[in-house]
């Protein structure tokens, strides 16, 4: 059976929102997992492989009931929850330029943005430029939640529409997210 003999600590939330456990294998070695993980493995009676990752139905990474779990490929996984993000429009914080991001780059964003780096930027360009004025003491280090308001983005990593959501191509100048080939949703 999995983690027989092992010491298995409590759940506790991290600073990302989601939850992990302390675990001590019987060859002494220590390990810090996911709880959902943690759950479906023992549920299933074995360890998820390298390419497997565990998926919450529902979309709320603090609801770990095991009706709410599902094992995913890691692409599929990350081809579904970029789709489920709603293509957001910023303001460039060095040179004003409104621009939409979507896909992959909105949830690098939200990444970057719970992380507490600063951004998002319009171009690489604009971040070289906002790297060099902190470091020459031209502009001070921006405060990522004064600067992008909270409605810009969703509360939590885990926070997505379940609808994939369609862009106007007359005003953005991106396709539509919607494209053939993009998986169903629950």
């Amino acid at each position: 059976m999995v983690y027989d003999g092992c010491i298995v600590g409590h759940p506790i939330i991290c600073k990302d929102g989601r939850y992990r456990i302390f675990v001590k294998h019987t060859d002494g070695s220590k390990t810090v997992m996911s709880y959902p993980k943690y759950l479906i493995e023992v549920h299933l009676g074995r360890y998820l492989t390298d390419d497997e990752t565990v998926d919450h139905i529902d979309v709320n990474p603090l609801n770990n009931d095991i009706s709410n779990l599902r094992v995913m490929t890691r692409v599929c996984h990350s081809s579904i929850h970029s789709v489920r993000l709603t293509p957001t429009q910023f303001v460039c914080p060095i040179c004003n330029k409104e621009f939409v991001l979507e896909g992959a780059r909105l949830s690098d964003c939200i990444q970057n943005r719970n992380r507490g780096k600063a951004g998002p930027f319009c171009s690489k360009s604009c971040a070289g430029k906002y790297g060099a004025y902190v470091q020459n003491g031209i502009m001070p280090v921006l405060d990522i939640v004064k600067h992008y308001p909270s409605y810009a983005m969703p509360e939590h990593p885990g926070a997505f529409r379940q609808e994939t959501p369609e862009v106007d191509t007359a005003n953005s100048g991106n396709p539509s997210s919607n494209a053939d080939g993009n998986p169903e949703l629950d």
